[in-house]
């Protein structure tokens, strides 16, 4: 009985003890516990293989409850969760790009200078070298975005008119009711507001039928569009044509000039006042032909077509708005003027006003004023225009 008892302790101890314990290990074993005991101290260590193997291989380290046998091994891991461990980066690991960072826009270009092979650039080098190259942009991308830019200019040019026009009505009842005296100014904007409204209908048909040719009609047929709806550089375009028209005619006229009526001549003022008691007759304006009525409106910036009682009316007119404006330009003096308003008074009176400086738009401006507001003895409307003929490259000193 007690050899039985003996016997069955002896087999107890064997089977709670670990197997290592009573059986050597061979060389190889010792080797791989060696290794894995230096890799679990490693802090940037990844996930090892044997952490997600078969729970076959964990019998050794079994453990037993004293009621029931029961195995406390790992659930076998999956291969997806296999796959997202061993692509987790390690800790404190490098990156390649960190080791070894792509070349830079300088390197690529001190390596083409010195004719070897250029290094493969990074995707952000590439966005870094083409910035400054705009992509080509195709034929309707370039439509639709000159359509866009038109209909915003057109709108804030409607919007400002809109703006004008409550001024311009305000100044009137003032000048109703209250005898307010107008500066030239306000008087050039109720005077351009007023024209700008009776535009309003012949735009909106253009907007609406030919919206992408407005630019061409600045250009050709200025006095179908409002002056809010025209930009700073389609005014010097349409100023630019017609400075080169002014030159063409000028020089034709020289040419064909048989009198004794010179550019010198006209650039003095007493002369110019003895050429307009000679030839003063001549140049009433019902004393002018249809050619050379045309020929006047042209070079005045008006049209130029329709029968001899429209242009002489077209000239008349414009002659008569020049005269009202001299007298405020009298009064409020010409150095009020900023220069792109003394651009515009010379241009309106047939004088260069294109790549000249400010001294020479004041000394031409004074000129013509000197001349129209002599009371002693006036100046046909005629003589005015054709004296600017040859005067548009006069330097007036």
């Amino acid at each position: 009985m007690s050899l039985l008892r003996t016997t069955a302790r002896i087999g107890h101890h064997l089977s709670t003890q670990p197997i290592h314990g009573f059986v050597k290990p061979s060389a190889r074993m010792s080797t791989m516990l060696a290794q894995y005991s230096r890799l679990q101290h490693r802090n940037n260590v990844a996930p090892i293989l044997s952490e997600y193997a078969r729970a076959s291989f964990h019998t050794t380290f079994a453990q037993y409850n004293n009621n029931q046998q029961q195995d406390s091994k790992p659930a076998p891991a999956s291969m997806d969760s296999l796959a997202e461990s061993l692509k987790a980066p390690t800790k404190g690991a490098k990156s390649p790009e960190d080791v070894h960072p792509p070349p830079t826009s300088e390197t690529v270009a001190a390596m083409a200078s010195l004719g070897g092979g250029a290094p493969a650039a990074s995707s952000e080098d590439a966005k870094t070298l083409t910035a400054g190259q705009e992509k080509p942009q195709g034929k309707f991308q370039a439509m639709w975005n000159k359509g866009k830019a038109i209909v915003i200019q057109c709108k804030d040019g409607v919007k400002l008119l809109w703006v004008n026009r409550k001024i311009v009505k305000e100044l009137k009842r003032q000048v109703k009711d209250d005898g307010y005296q107008l500066s030239r100014r306000e008087y050039q904007l109720i005077r351009s507001t007023d024209i700008d409204v009776k535009r309003l209908i012949p735009f909106a048909a253009i907007f609406v039928l030919a919206t992408e040719y407005i630019p061409l009609i600045i250009l050709f047929a200025p006095g179908m569009i409002p002056s809010t709806c025209v930009t700073h550089d389609q005014l010097e375009s349409r100023r630019k044509k017609l400075h080169e028209k002014r030159c063409a005619m000028t020089e034709k006229l020289i040419l064909m000039n048989r009198r004794e009526i010179t550019k010198e001549s006209l650039a003095s003022y007493s002369s110019f006042l003895g050429i307009a008691k000679r030839y003063g007759d001549s140049f009433e304006l019902a004393q002018i032909d249809r050619q050379h009525l045309s020929s006047f409106c042209k070079f005045m910036g008006l049209n130029g077509w329709g029968p001899r009682f429209m242009l002489k009316n077209r000239l008349e007119k414009h002659m008569a708005y020049l005269a009202e404006d001299d007298a405020l330009l009298q009064r409020d003096q010409i150095d009020s003027l900023t220069f792109l308003e003394l651009q515009a008074a010379n241009e309106e009176r047939g004088m260069r006003s294109l790549e000249v400086s400010r001294d020479h738009l004041e000394r031409s401006l004074a000129y013509w004023l000197s001349l129209t507001q002599n009371k002693e003895q006036p100046i046909p409307p005629g003589l005015m225009v054709f004296s600017r003929m040859f005067l548009l490259h006069a330097s007036f000193k």
